[in-house]
């Protein structure tokens, strides 16, 4: 694929993040996973041990947890997407993000009535299917490395 910002008109200052390698950003955003996921299973673990909650109970608001480290981690860290555009990425990683939920707390669900591991264990699997599977392909799609309009300037490229 060729750079997309060469169509775009000359007339405009851009800056840019310098572009990633596809492994460079998958093992940033995996870092990035591992700290989320970190504060998720240990809040999971603090809710079911020190606060007595269910497995399936503590399984949502611990998911949730992790949401904000995965959408900053990411953004800016593993995809260098320097957009000010909070709205439109947090909106599209929001989408994505019930889409995992859903599918972490529905493997979660099933896994725990169908194994007998502790559920760390279960969460670590899970979570390592959907993002792989799911949330990784996704967010590939959501930030983006594009050039970003000055302000008060058109991104696109035209003016009134």
């Amino acid at each position: 694929m060729g750079d997309m910002s060469a169509s775009a008109s000359t007339n405009i200052e851009t800056t840019t993040a310098p572009r990633r390698g596809f492994f460079s950003t998958l093992s940033r955003s995996a870092a990035v996973g591992v700290v989320a996921t970190a504060v998720d299973v240990l809040a999971l673990t603090a809710l079911v041990s020190w606060l007595g909650w269910s497995a399936r109970h503590a399984n949502i608001p611990s998911l949730l947890l992790g949401v904000a480290v995965q959408y900053a981690g990411n953004k800016r860290f593993a995809f260098g997407d320097r957009s000010r555009n909070h709205l439109r990425t947090g909106g599209l990683f929001g989408l994505v993000e019930v889409g995992a939920l859903a599918l972490n707390a529905g493997l979660f669900h099933l896994a725990c009535g169908l194994f007998e591991f502790p559920v760390a264990l279960i969460r670590l699997c899970c979570s390592a299917l959907v993002y792989f599977g799911f949330s990784f392909p996704l967010w590939r799609l959501i930030f983006r490395n594009r050039p970003e309009a000055k302000q008060g300037e058109y991104s696109c490229g035209t003016s009134s």
